[in-house]
């Protein structure tokens, strides 16, 4: 391997370790976007099963349902666009490989777009980090909302 390889592979590097961060922080909001998901039908089957019973406490709880459920909604929006910024993320840096590897082979000004699309990837990917945080912090108001509408 000569050094002029060595430099490409180094060149390279970058956006693959962006790659595989980004490609965790995926897997990891992926589980909690399936969990939000999953936990908006589980409302939606309880509903649907306290619709069909007459019990006074019925209504309290589909306050609290209803509640938890807009929370929900809102969540799995931060969670979907956390996801979407980061699949954008592992495109651009991979755009940015690519463009790293054309310029070296074909010796072509390649270099503007390999800058760009590596500085676009970063920033989406801290945009997408921002998006899993407000989800965080809202994951925690809907536990409080339930236990405030419990103890009316």
């Amino acid at each position: 391997m000569d050094i002029a390889s060595t430099e490409i592979i180094a060149a390279a590097l970058a956006p693959i370790l962006l790659i595989s961060g980004a490609g965790l922080l995926a897997l990891s909001i992926q589980n909690r976007y399936g969990r939000v998901i999953d936990r908006i039908r589980e409302f939606n089957t309880e509903i649907r099963d306290l619709c069909s019973k007459c019990e006074k406490d019925v209504g309290k709880r589909k306050k609290s349902i209803d509640v938890q459920t807009r929370l929900l909604i809102k969540r799995g929006i931060y969670l979907r666009n956390a996801l979407l910024l980061l699949f954008v993320t592992v495109m651009l840096a991979s755009f940015s490989s690519v463009f790293i590897l054309l310029e070296a082979i074909s010796s072509s000004p390649l270099e503007f777009f390999a800058t760009v699309s590596f500085s676009v990837a970063l920033i989406s990917m801290f945009a997408g980090i921002l998006f899993a945080i407000m989800d965080v912090a809202l994951s925690y108001r809907a536990i409080e909302v339930e236990i405030e509408i419990e103890r009316e």
